[in-house]
């Protein structure tokens, strides 16, 4: 999965799956404004800092990576998003 990487304006860094969820348009040609990015293709727009959709036609979040810099390059891993446990 190869990943987009922002770097912000402040020094946070995010990091977003490069392909969107919807029909996996390239997230690294789209307009990145407001700590989120928006598909190019059919408009759908993430939240960097936890993958949210935040409008469609995506129905899911964007998978999405913890980052840290260590001695001037980015480490990242994949953020795994629990289920909730179903209420007995």
């Amino acid at each position: 999965m190869e990943p987009l990487v922002v770097r912000e304006a402040g020094g946070e860094v995010h990091a977003l799956a490069g392909r969107c969820s919807h029909m996996a348009g390239p997230l690294a040609e789209g307009d990145i404004d407001d700590g989120r990015v928006r598909c190019p293709w059919h408009g759908s727009v993430f939240r960097l800092s936890d993958g949210r959709n935040l409008r469609g036609p995506a129905m899911s979040p964007q998978p999405s990576f913890e980052c840290r810099a260590v001695a001037g390059h980015v480490e990242a891993r994949l953020r795994l998003r629990l289920r909730p446990r179903p209420r007995p």
